[in-house]
């Protein structure tokens, strides 16, 4: 009887595991059974081989035959070479051609399958788990003056907030767009509802309709087609919000990205803009 060994480490299945399948050939049919241990380290990585080849072990002696067995890792091939004679029943194959080569690509499918399954289920959990969370609502919005670079800042209604300083932009309009593409990408784990006090932002990304054809502006179709990107599998919506209305978390995400623009024109030390950034959160907090 036909048999190999296939082991592997994974440290981004669930937390971490090590995995081997046992793939095997009776009666002209191909066979597998995997085995799990629930974490990534070598000594797991090894014991789980060694569970497929104590499987093996007690296959063949149901079935009195002997096994050809291959191993693909080499150090736990020359670890049971040095203890072969205590088991009469295998026959370690060193290289895997034909039959024996088969089967290695079997195993790896079966490993393959088992690690898109394991994936599938985990991103499962992850949306049902987002998805009966409350939405969260965050505000963007960006700061320009005469000088090239625009402050982008986002703030949610339980007063996390976030600041970039982008060098070189253009336009606000492209800011105002770097501000909501912050949003997506730093509240990754919750439903989200943006607001943006930029009408040009929502035209670009196809959310606000109007009476008048977009204005092409090649630096801000650039980053909104990213963010049109981004939302693939996301659960977001966007509303306007008219500016300088006194909307607190318009009014703080405002006062956020004119504060990291005005702290990076005067070079500001990182200690005294987070002491900032945390003075003009505090209203939303308060709020919260």
């Amino acid at each position: 009887m036909l048999a190999v060994i296939h082991a592997r480490k994974n440290r981004c299945l669930d937390g971490g595991l090590a995995r081997a399948v046992a793939v095997w050939q009776a009666n002209d049919e191909t066979h597998t059974r995997l085995f799990v241990r629930d974490d990534a380290t070598d000594a797991s990585y090894f014991a789980a081989a060694l569970d497929a080849f104590s499987f093996l072990l007690d296959l063949s002696a149901t079935r009195a035959e002997p096994i050809l067995l291959h191993l693909t890792d080499n150090t736990l091939r020359k670890e049971i070479d040095h203890v072969l004679d205590a088991f009469p029943s295998i026959t370690i194959v060193g290289v895997a051609r034909g039959a024996v080569a088969d089967l290695s690509r079997v195993g790896l499918d079966a490993l393959d399958a088992d690690a898109g399954a394991r994936t599938t289920a985990r991103e499962e959990l992850e949306r049902l788990r987002i998805a009966a969370l409350p939405e969260l609502t965050v505000a963007t919005d960006a700061s320009k003056s005469r000088r090239r670079g625009v402050g982008v800042a986002c703030v949610s209604e339980e007063g996390n907030r976030h600041q970039r300083m982008v060098p070189n932009v253009k336009t606000v309009l492209t800011g105002e767009l770097l501000a909501i593409e912050l949003a997506i990408d730093r509240f990754t784990d919750r439903r989200l509802h943006i607001l943006t006090d930029s009408q040009a932002a929502l035209q670009h990304l196809g959310v606000l309709q109007s009476g008048w054809p977009v204005p092409r502006d090649g630096e801000a179709a650039v980053v909104a087609d990213r963010i049109r990107h981004s939302l693939v599998g996301r659960h977001v919506r966007f509303s306007w919000v008219r500016g300088h209305s006194g909307h607190l978390l318009n009014e703080t995400a405002d006062r956020l990205a004119v504060a990291v623009r005005r702290a990076h024109e005067a070079q500001i030390p990182t200690e005294i803009r987070r002491a900032i950034a945390e003075r003009i959160v505090e209203p939303v907090l308060a709020a919260a």
